[in-house]
């Protein structure tokens, strides 16, 4: 498992490189975030630029919590929020409190591969469970959770990275059911939950009203812009009070605090709503873009499923290519992937490859495919 991946951004090359799993400078609202900034400026109080509370002060957390009320239609409690700078810093501030070098963190086979950096940094041993199409299969994860005495289970379960699919609403009841059993902590990275093309996906694991040891990941990075770094954790009290008792948030408050306020005015504003829709049809425009260029360019070398929302295709090559191999043809063609290998928590998956659409428009994303196209076929 490579401990390192290059830092890649559309601005960076002249290629259409398809592993970048960013939004494009146009899905991000600049004039929705410079309004907010603007309000934020001119209604100002006394402190309003100071440290901020700790778990993020409540005008922020209230805001929120009405946010993912109408969004996911259940009732948030502002007080089961607390302010994250993203989620990989959650992700961070999680294993940091809540695990021990040593430990072992259970996460879907093919998994989000810079959390796997995440994990080995505090020393935590990698355990990949297989998945189907509804998800993490319950019973080798229940065998899993037993035979490795494992602390934490990792899931994407809306449009997961690097395979799109969704957790179904009986696995994740499931899931939930075995971090009661098994006294285990759930970390459910919901970085694209927002991100649907039609139906909505299950509901949060945030809409129990006992979340018990469930910790949910939400982030602005995807909905509003990456280098906002504002995102929150949503969990219980007893799990919230061990992250207040953190040394570094005692001593330096709110993680973000301004990034958050901006974020509020944003969301008080009313506007997100339309922002939302709009972010969504064009997602859901390039994804079928991407679709039809991999049925005229690939067709019967691969298999893949069309996502119903998120940001990822998840493409098996039919034929015994390893992705990794055929990487540095791509990139003298002027594209580029995720080898799935790199998404491999436990070894496999060397004829898959991630792509993404959301870093280019449908143009420059058919372009890529057919680059793609003709690297596999010599």
């Amino acid at each position: 498992m490579p401990k390192r991946r290059s830092f890649e951004r559309v601005r960076d090359s002249s290629a259409i490189n398809l592993a970048i799993g960013q939004p494009s400078d146009d899905l991000m609202p600049r004039d929705l975030l410079g309004a907010g900034a603007k309000r934020f400026f001119e209604s100002q109080q006394s402190g309003t630029l100071n440290y901020g509370a700790p778990s993020g002060e409540l005008e922020f957390r209230t805001a929120l919590a009405d946010f993912l009320s109408t969004e996911d239609g259940h009732e948030v409690n502002p007080d089961t929020l607390f302010l994250t700078g993203g989620s990989s810093q959650g992700l961070d501030l999680i294993c940091a409190q809540f695990t021990q070098p040593g430990d072992t963190v259970l996460v879907e086979s093919a998994s989000y591969f810079l959390a796997f950096q995440i994990f080995q940094d505090h020393g935590l041993k990698i355990v990949g469970v297989s998945t189907d199409h509804e998800g993490l299969c319950i019973d080798e994860l229940e065998q899993a959770i037993v035979q490795h005495q494992a602390k934490l289970i990792y899931t994407i379960p809306s449009y997961g990275n690097p395979t799109g699919m969704t957790l179904s609403a009986n696995r994740r009841d499931a899931i939930v059911a075995l971090s009661k059993r098994h006294q285990i902590i759930v970390a459910a990275d919901e970085a694209y939950q927002q991100l649907h093309f039609a139906a909505a996906p299950p509901p949060s694991f945030g809409s129990r009203a006992d979340l018990g040891q469930v910790i949910v990941l939400g982030t602005f990075s995807k909905i509003l812009a990456p280098g906002l770094r504002v995102g929150w954790l949503q969990l219980g009290q007893t799990l919230r009070e061990q992250l207040l008792d953190t040394g570094w948030i005692n001593s330096g408050g709110a993680i973000n605090h301004f990034g958050a306020m901006i974020t509020r005015e944003v969301l008080v504003s009313g506007a997100m709503v339309q922002h939302l829709g709009q972010l969504r049809e064009a997602l859901n425009r390039r994804a079928e873009s991407m679709d039809a260029a991999l049925h005229d360019c690939l067709g019967p070398q691969a298999q893949w499923h069309r996502p119903a929302g998120g940001y990822f295709f998840w493409v098996g090559l039919a034929h015994s290519a390893n992705t990794q191999d055929t990487l540095p043809s791509a990139v003298r063609a002027g594209t580029g992937y995720l080898p799935g290998n790199i998404c491999a928590a436990s070894g496999g998956f060397d004829h898959y490859l991630r792509l993404s659409f959301a870093a280019y428009d449908c143009q420059q994303i058919t372009e890529g495919i057919k680059r793609l196209g003709r690297v596999l076929a010599s």
